[in-house]
């Protein structure tokens, strides 16, 4: 079953649907009371007719006024009239209205009370004391036209109700259901940079109760964040000078080694090297989680990176590799100088480590304050392109990463206020990767 989308739809609907319910069964208890509220209405109307009229018939047939009408001199409408017949004791026509010729009539020796035929209703007032009786009618499909009439009338409105109900319910749902939204809105919000406390004013109780959840789960959590990057920068500033150290001296000891020691001793050497890249990109990565990206004045990014690039062009290796199109002028923008050289040295390792080998690096610096770097190599999938920003997420060609160098500089664009965008194949090319990233400026 799919779970809906919504809790105020959800709660509109089921309020609906129970709202649909009693109007329902409100109908039909209507329909009840209305049909028998009329019959009675009728009923008591053909008695109190038949009963004044009595007389007034009675005395017409004895002055010699009345007969019997042929059927043909009835009406058009006859059947949509009253009728009424004057009877004797035997149950003998002695007076008929017009329309009698239509309709069913009762039959037997008159008795009051009400009969029905198969087409009208008739009220029977039984003999006076000279014998006579009279008999009024009214057409049984009338009564269900003025039923159906009566009925549509107040179903038609009601009906309205329906829609107008479910709007209704709706925007009630809607309304009760904004501090929620609040809610939402703060717990999205907050993330590994971000774990102070939601404020509970003006909450709803139940609100106020989650929310205490909420920020007592934060604050523990705050809690080992706090402790793993603690652990993790402590590690990084303890081991940094232990290696640096080890590194000299095994290229010490390479430069003295004999021929067939050498290739032993430059496998630690390029152990050692990883283990200082490795303890590097862990103090950057415990600077981005402190939050060093936002900056409240300008930088020029163009002049920063050509600091950044000084590393590369130094090694012959790279330089000759490197396309680097910047600006002319400045390039400002509103970043922390060393968050940006953070972010930039990380993109351009980044595409120098798992680009072919030879192939070149491509930087660019527009005067709207975007960087980006491409290198070429195979396309990646969508899916795996949307990981390579999480932490200790490698792509799969192999170059000696440790899967942190985009998740840092996205954490320092976030912080930033700007953005990483990475694509693959950059637009207009058939391979190869690209990072973005958009600066504030």
């Amino acid at each position: 079953m799919r779970a809906d989308r919504s809790l105020a739809r959800r709660l509109a609907r089921l309020t609906s649907l129970g709202f649909a319910a009693i109007w329902l069964l409100a109908t039909l208890a209507m329909a009840l009371v209305l049909r028998s509220e009329q019959e009675e209405l009728l009923d008591l109307t053909l008695r109190e007719t038949a009963e004044l009229f009595q007389p007034v018939l009675v005395e017409r047939w004895k002055s010699g006024e009345g007969g019997a009408m042929a059927p043909s001199d009835d009406p058009p409408d006859a059947d949509e009239a009253l009728v009424f017949l004057l009877l004797d004791s035997e149950g003998r026509v002695l007076l008929r209205s017009a329309g009698t010729a239509q309709a069913d009539l009762p039959k037997g020796p008159p008795a009051r009370g009400y009969r029905e035929t198969e087409t009208h209703a008739f009220y029977l007032t039984g003999a006076d004391e000279a014998g006579y009786a009279v008999a009024f009618g009214d057409p049984l499909h009338e009564r269900w036209e003025a039923y159906r009439d009566s009925f549509l009338a107040f179903l038609l409105p009601m009906l309205a109700l329906l829609p107008i109900g479910y709007l209704m319910v709706g925007w009630i749902a809607r309304t009760a259901l904004r501090p929620l939204d609040a809610l939402r809105g703060e717990i999205a919000a907050r993330g590994d940079g971000r774990l102070d406390p939601i404020d509970a004013g003006g909450q709803p109780g139940e609100l106020r109760a989650i929310t205490a959840t909420l920020n007592g789960l934060m604050i523990r959590l705050g809690r080992a964040i706090d402790g793993e990057r603690a652990f993790a920068t402590n590690a990084a500033h303890e081991l940094r000078t232990p290696v640096a150290v080890a590194l000299a001296q095994v290229q010490r000891l390479k430069a003295e080694a004999r021929n067939d020691d050498r290739e032993r001793i430059a496998r630690i050497e390029t152990a050692l090297v990883r283990m200082s890249r490795l303890v590097a990109r862990l103090l950057q990565l415990a600077r981005a989680d402190a939050g060093i990206g936002a900056a409240t004045d300008p930088q020029d990014l163009r002049s920063l990176l050509d600091l950044v690039l000084e590393d590369s062009r130094r090694d012959p290796a790279r330089a000759s590799r490197l396309t680097v199109a910047m600006s002319a002028g400045p390039v400002m923008a509103r970043i922390d100088a060393d968050a940006f050289a953070i972010l930039a040295g990380n993109l351009v390792d980044n595409a120098f480590q798992h680009a072919p080998e030879g192939s070149d690096i491509r930087v660019t610096l527009t005067s709207d304050a975007v960087l980006r770097v491409e290198n070429d190599g195979i396309c990646l999938p969508e899916a795996e392109l949307a990981g390579l920003t999480r932490r200790f997420r490698r792509g799969r060609v192999a170059g000696g990463g440790f899967g942190l160098g985009l998740h840092i500089a996205e954490t320092i664009a976030r912080q930033s206020g700007g953005s990483l965008a990475l694509a693959s194949p950059p637009v207009g090319r058939e391979g190869g990767f690209a990072a973005t990233f958009h600066a504030v400026a």
